[in-house]
């Protein structure tokens, strides 16, 4: 029984001190254990601003966080356990932490309280004071309002009308704005759709916080690579919802063409010009196409002649045309290929092929030489025909006729159907010259006919004698008749035989081109041969 006893006490002493232990590693409040509040006595607090509302912000984006104030308005220490937002809105609330502990009678400390929501509308929540020792717990209401975002576009859409493909581009300014209730952020910047052409220039907008009534910029350029429309989309994101303008424009391309391309102007007798041949270029795009120059270039430009063009002096409008005016006057015999060439703001320009065939000049000078034999001094021989045949197979041009020699002032001009002349192919031309010596002696000179292709002659030569003899009032008056009238023959030619030689370059002697008058076709009504 003693046993018994002792091993109950034994059993009982251990209880008790590991009861004792376990109490001891309890950790109670200093304030607790320092200053217990007594029985009945509750802390009192206030917070300020009252009502408690948070500022208003838009869905997804958190307001900036508010300062409240707790004032502890009881006459004892006020132990602040925990703070924490309670209710159905609690998570559209962000809480900030505080500096709030132990409050003594009219001590304060601070919260920071925000409000960010998930959906749209007006949000409450309790901020909940917990106090240690077991005291009630003292809570405040706090509301917001979640507001939607908008955001508004100035302009609200824009076109840039008709900018030059593939050259600088065109630029407008947008002005966001948030017309909206809440301050809100720019979360992004974009294009919808097709944005080929359109890009974003400077812009201070990116990741904006905008008060309402706030805006910010927004430049847009618009550069297109070829012609026709374009249109986009430029958006901006602020809060989950998008908000966007129109974008449009058209590049604009001229498309020239000329016609006829390649200009071939066909054979024509080198030093001689074809007939003027008319280039119409025209412009059947949608943009103005600007020319400063039109010039010939290539390898053989020397033997074509620009004689004017309209094609540089304004743009050339969409379906508008200007032309240019040409002639082919080949330098030598053989192919010659040139373009005309139209530079300005468009890539390439317009170039227009040019082509024509030289053919060396065949003419025949009949006779090549004559000799008027003797005449007394101070008459006239009877007038001699010279006959200038073109022998080619192009139209032959002809310069001034002329005597050139030592005794050019023996010989006088009597008749001239060559000057100024175009000789069809077989077409000839004829000249009358008299000997008029007036003194004695041997007379030399040379018959001259001039042209584009160069001049050839003929020798002449006569003698003055000193006797002197009336003038036949009759002598060469049937040639004469024939060269003005060509209702008499001429007398016979004579034989071509030994008596003609073949014009060729080398007797050419350059001369400047006189005024086209008349194309001679053929004198077969006058000489017959």
């Amino acid at each position: 029984m003693n046993q018994t006893n002792a091993l109950s006490r034994a059993v009982g002493a251990t209880v008790l001190t590991l009861l004792a232990m376990a109490l001891a590693s309890l950790v109670l409040p200093a304030s607790i254990l320092a200053a217990p509040l007594p029985e009945g006595s509750d802390p009192v607090l206030t917070l300020s601003p009252q009502p408690a509302v948070v500022p208003t912000t838009t869905v997804g984006n958190q307001s900036p966080t508010l300062e409240f104030v707790l004032h502890n308005e009881s006459a004892e220490e006020a132990a602040v356990d925990k703070i924490a937002l309670e209710g159905e809105d609690a998570g559209e609330f962000s809480f900030g932490g505080s500096t709030c502990g132990n409050l003594p009678p009219g001590g304060q400390c601070s919260l920071g309280i925000a409000l960010k929501p998930g959906s749209v509308g007006a949000k409450k929540t309790t901020l909940e004071v917990l106090f240690s020792g077991g005291r009630p717990a003292q809570g405040f209401e706090v509301s917001g309002i979640s507001a939607p975002a908008h955001l508004s576009f100035q302009p609200g859409s824009y076109d840039f009308g008709l900018v030059p493909a593939r050259s600088e581009a065109a630029r407008t300014t947008f002005q966001i704005e948030n017309d909206g209730a809440a301050t809100t952020q720019i979360n992004s910047l974009s294009f919808i759709g097709n944005s080929n052409g359109f890009w974003f220039g400077n812009s201070d907008c990116y990741g904006r916080w905008l008060d309402p009534g706030q805006t910010c910029s927004l430049e847009v350029d618009f550069g297109p690579s070829d012609a026709g429309p374009y249109a986009t989309q430029v958006q901006a994101n602020s809060a989950g919802e998008n908000f966007t303008a129109n974008l449009s424009g058209a590049g604009a391309q001229p498309i020239v063409t000329a016609s006829p391309n390649p200009a071939d102007f066909g054979a024509a007798t080198v030093g001689s010009s074809s007939a003027i041949q008319t280039i119409v270029v025209s412009n059947s795009g949608n943009g103005p196409a600007n020319f400063f120059i039109g010039i010939v270039a290539g390898g053989d430009s020397g033997s074509f002649k620009l004689l004017d063009e309209n094609c540089s002096a304004a743009p050339l409008l969409p379906a508008g045309s200007c032309t240019a005016h040409l002639r082919f006057a080949p330098q030598s015999p053989g192919l010659k290929l040139a373009r005309l060439a139209f530079f300005g703001d468009t890539e390439g320009g317009a170039m227009v092929a040019l082509q024509g065939e030289g053919v060396a000049p065949a003419a025949t000078l009949v006779p090549s030489s004559f000799d008027f034999g003797s005449q007394a001094n101070g008459t006239k021989s009877a007038g001699h025909l010279f006959t200038v045949r073109n022998d080619g197979g192009t139209p032959l041009d002809l310069g001034g006729v002329s005597v050139v020699g030592a005794d050019l002032d023996q010989f006088a001009l009597a008749g001239d159907e060559c000057t100024g002349a175009t000789l069809a192919p077989g077409a000839e031309c004829l000249v009358r010259l008299r000997f008029a010596p007036d003194s004695a002696g041997g007379k030399a000179a040379k018959l001259r006919v001039g042209g584009e292709a160069g001049a050839f002659v003929a020798a002449l030569a006569g003698t003055g004698t000193g006797a002197s003899v009336d003038e036949d009032p009759a002598a060469g008056t049937a040639d004469s008749h024939a060269l003005e009238t060509g209702n008499q023959p001429p007398p016979p030619r004579p034989s071509r035989k030994g008596r003609h030689r073949r014009f060729v370059r080398g007797d050419a002697v350059p001369a400047a081109r006189a005024q086209r008058p008349r194309r001679v076709n053929s004198r077969s009504d006058i000489a017959p041969r």
